[in-house]
Order: structure tokens, then sequence, then C-alpha cells
């Protein structure tokens, strides 16, 4: 295939197939230019590597920013700023990591081993107020950080010299490699960062690119962007089309008129549009390592009872959802792990398939639960507000959901907040909701990224769900049976159950994505797990 090739010539230096090809069909014009249109599903919340929380802006982070490694389309990890894989202790818990010394920003700084030790302080700094800081628990005095026990400036990592890095772990770490390349991760220019304060990575001007791209049109709040091959790259050489223009595009039937009309490169189809394209040829199918879920707020008090939460779930049909509402090939799941994700380390069984959560629909049990909670509430009228979304799958998923509740849940209001992402985002993190819909993409290849999430006071276990047990399996996970693949599975196999027992979320299903694309755009990479695409690799055939 040529996106093998694509991918051989990225990682081994060989030239990539010329971008001077005759143009002469579809999107003629996009690709006369070398440039790529493309639709996005919702706007950039943030460009903030050490801030970011959702997948589209994380997507585009991976773009202008560079990580030490990089993963392609099986998610296998290569080096990317870090010269090769890491030197890893014995123990598991002593990783060194040599740099390539030719890398540089935009603005021709080179980019060394402080840059990334910066990024890890700055991760870990409580006044930055990144949820993502939990990832690091694992390096040493991480836990303590966390807590607000130590500085943040003792976090275990340190640049020995220009171009080497070192970082001291509590416990070993199986999967590090991965975690490496996940965004939070990525180098930061210090002097540049601080230079911005507050409105570093909120517009273009306020963001510095060490990645394959720079962003050059974005005001922070604008529905589209644009962004230009970066010439500092240290790959640049290899970097085929010169710009990406995103548009974003939250009503389905606009974007398949504007890609039928040859002015964009892609169209990402919901619902009833799926099937209409089903057999189409330039429509393409790509299954997500991505879960939807409903999370409830323990703050209030009426979702602090079993009998109603689990009477939610019976009321929501959730294949009904995946084949009658949404159309898109996601495939509906009662399990907080995707399929295709993790294998028991003896048999290679699916994790979903041999847990085999029951999944719940069942309007007559719904009815019989509600009526148990009614009791043991006081109470036989509630309004829930569900907060969403606001693209127009969203909305959709969000009028099924009301009106399944309402209907089986008689007295139960449902009140919709369909809010951009961005906002979305901010709500969930002030715990503004009852409800809300949000969905978990795999940043890294391990069922810890899934169940981490809800530990006690993890930054996005929003709901605030708390259970003892559960945590305590978890650390025996992260811990004692950290190098132990059979008894961790069977961990992951017992925080699952406790999850379902519980009834701590409603999991609604697999996510898939059935685009239209332009079948001349070849050498996308798509992935499975982490950044979702990367047109590093792209090219006009």
């Amino acid at each position: 295939m040529r996106l093998k090739k694509a991918m051989v010539g990225w990682l081994t230096g060989m030239a990539l197939i010329s971008a001077g090809c005759s143009q002469s069909s579809e999107n003629s014009k996009g690709a006369a230019e070398n440039k790529v249109v493309y639709a996005a599903p919702t706007e950039l919340s943030t460009l903030d590597s050490s801030l970011v929380q959702d997948i589209n802006a994380a997507n585009y982070l991976g773009h202008l920013q560079e990580g030490l490694f990089w993963e392609d389309e099986k998610n296998e990890v290569h080096p990317s700023l870090a010269k090769e894989l890491p030197e890893i202790s014995k123990d598991g818990k002593l990783v060194k990591i040599k740099l390539r010394e030719d890398a540089k920003w935009a603005n021709g700084d080179k980019i060394t081993a402080h840059d990334f030790v910066y990024a890890v302080q700055r991760l870990a700094n409580p006044k930055t107020g990144a949820s993502y800081s939990y990832l690091l628990e694992n390096f040493e005095n991480g836990p303590e950080i966390l807590k607000g026990q130590k500085d943040y400036q003792t976090i275990g990592v340190k640049a020995l010299d220009d171009y080497t890095i070192e970082i001291r772990l509590n416990r070993p770490t199986p999967y590090i490699n991965h975690l490496l390349a996940f965004v939070s991760f990525y180098p930061l220019n210090k002097k540049f960062v601080e230079e911005k304060g507050d409105q570093y990575g909120t517009s273009a001007e306020n963001v510095l690119a060490s990645g394959p791209y720079q962003i050059t049109e974005w005001d922070g709040s604008s529905n589209k962007w644009t962004l230009k091959k970066n010439p500092n790259f240290f790959a640049a050489d290899k970097v085929n089309v010169e710009t990406i223009e995103v548009q974003v595009m939250k009503e389905v039937s606009t974007n398949v008129n504007l890609f039928e009309a040859g002015k964009i490169d892609n169209a990402i189809l919901t619902g009833e549009t799926v099937k209409q394209f089903a057999d189409h040829p330039k429509a393409v199918k790509r299954e997500k390592a991505r879960l939807s879920y409903l999370e409830f707020n323990r703050k209030k008090d009426y979702l602090n009872n079993a009998k109603l939460r689990e009477a939610i779930d019976f009321a929501i049909d959730n294949k009904a959802l995946t084949q009658q509402i949404i159309g898109d090939g996601s495939v509906a799941t009662s399990t907080f792990l995707p399929k295709k994700f993790y294998f028991n380390p003896d048999t290679q069984k699916d994790f979903v398939d041999e847990v085999a959560v029951p999944e719940k629909a069942d309007g007559n049990k719904a009815k019989e639960l509600w009526e148990e909670a009614k009791k043991e509430l006081g109470k036989d009228q509630l309004t829930i507000r569900l907060l969403a979304d606001d693209d127009e799958k969203a909305k959709k998923e969000c009028q099924y959901i009301q009106g399944q509740i309402q209907n089986h849940l008689p007295g139960v209001q449902v009140e919709l907040a369909n809010v951009p992402k961005k906002n979305r985002l901010k709500q969930m993190k002030k715990q503004d909701f009852d409800l809300v819909l949000t969905e978990w993409g795999a940043d890294y290849a391990d069922a810890s990224n899934f169940y981490d999430l809800y530990k006690t006071g993890n930054a996005y276990n929003a709901g605030d769900y708390s259970n003892a047990e559960y945590d305590a399996i978890l650390a025996k996970a992260a811990n004692e049976d950290a190098l132990k693949p059979k008894e961790r599975w069977e961990d992951f196999k017992k925080a699952q159950k406790i999850l379902t027992d519980d009834h701590a979320l409603v999991v609604l299903y697999q996510a898939a994505e059935t685009q239209l694309r332009n079948p001349r755009l070849k050498g996308i990479i798509f992935r499975p797990v982490n950044l979702e695409f990367d047109f590093r690799t792209a090219y006009f055939e």
C-alpha cells in the first residue's frame, strides 16, 4: 500500500512520494495547490499541550508540536525528537533518553532536554491546573506532588545535559513509551510560554511550533484555522502537503454538499447519511478505541441513589441508539474498555468478551427500579439536566436519551443543555451538570487509561465517584502487579465488576467514524489509540 511506503519513508528517511504529480480529478484545485481542505467536528478548545482535554484539539496539537516519540497506524512507537527508544533499567524505574541535536522550534531555538523537563514540571505545577497531571503518578515524587506534599520541581525528571533526559519512576510502567508519545509530554519552549503567560495556546500568535506544521490563522474562538508547513521542522523535506485549511462542520448536510461540490476533502457522516452513502466508493469507515458514556454527578443527592442510576441505565437501549439514531458504525457496549484493545495474556481473548458485561435495555425493569427509587428518595418528581456538546450527532443522542428516560421513568423530566465542547468541558470541571454525555478515547495502549478515570480524586472523575475497594484494586495493578500480566488482567476484571455493580456510569457505545474522503488524498496515518490522525505522511496522488 502507498500508506505503508509513506510510513517507511518517514521512519527511515527515504524520500516520500512526490506531491508534484498530475492533478486532474476530485478537488483538483486543492491538489494543484498542494492544500488539504478538511472538516472538523468542533472548535479548538486550546492549543496548550498542558491543558488540552479533548481529542479534536489534541489531534491538531499533534501537527504543531512534536513529541519524543511518534506512533504509527498500529500504535507502534518510533523515535522522533528522541534519537532512539529509551534505555530502561532492569527494575523498570530508571529511563534515559538521548535527543537528536538537529531539532528546532519554529523561531530557530534548539529543542533540548530542558524543554522536556520544563513541560513535565509545568504539567506537575498545581497552578497550571492540568487535568492530565494524574499521568505523573508513576514518576518519582509524583503522588506527593499531586497531593500538595512536595514541590512540583521535585518531579522525577532532569536534564543530564542538553540532549540527555533522565526519568526516575517510583514503580515500573510497562507502557512508558506510549505515555511519552502522548501530547501532555511534548516539550515546551519555556521562554515563549512564560512570555505569553495565560495567553499561551489561545490563538495562532500565542503558539510556537516544533512539529511539521505551524498554525497561521486562528483567533482562539473561530470555527476555522490554517496549518502551514513548518520549514524549521527537522524532517520538513519529508512533509508533502503544504497547507491544511480546517473548517468546523457541525451540520452534516452542509459538509456533504461541500464535499460533493469538490470544495472540501472529507465529510463526516452520521445517522441517515451513513446509510445513504454506505456503498459509496469514497466512503471510509474507521473503528476507534473511544467510548461514549453518561456520567452521574454525585454532588446531586438523588444521583447517589443506586436504584435511580440503574433505572436510567435500563431505560436506554444502546443498540437502538447506535443502529437507529447514530448509524455511523458505532457499536453498543456496556464495558468500560474498547474491543480490540486489551487481551488475555494467556489466551489472547478480548477483555470485553471475557468479562461479558450484560447490556441493559428493559423499559419495564427501568420502571420497577424507578418505583423503588421513589420510595427511597421520598419524591416522585425529578428534573435532570443533561449536558452535552452542540454538534448534530450529540443533539440527536441527547434527544433519544431524553425520550427514553422520560418514557420509562414517569415523573422524571430531562432538560437538555447542548453547548460548544469548550463550554461543556468547563462545566464538567465545575461540576455544573446532573448527567453529562461525554466520551473517552485511549491516550495510550493500556487498560489503566480507562479504569484510572474513576479513581477517587482523578481530575477526569467529574462526577466524584469513589469506592475504596476499586481504588485498592487499581493500586495493586499499578504496583505489585505492574510486571505480572496475568495478575494485572484479573485486577482490571475486578475493577470492571465494581463499576458494573455500583452502576457508576452508563456506557453507551464504542465509537466508529464514517467519512467521505477524497480518494486522491493518500497516506494519512489513522491511529486507533492516542491522536487520531496525522497528515505528515499525506500526499495527493
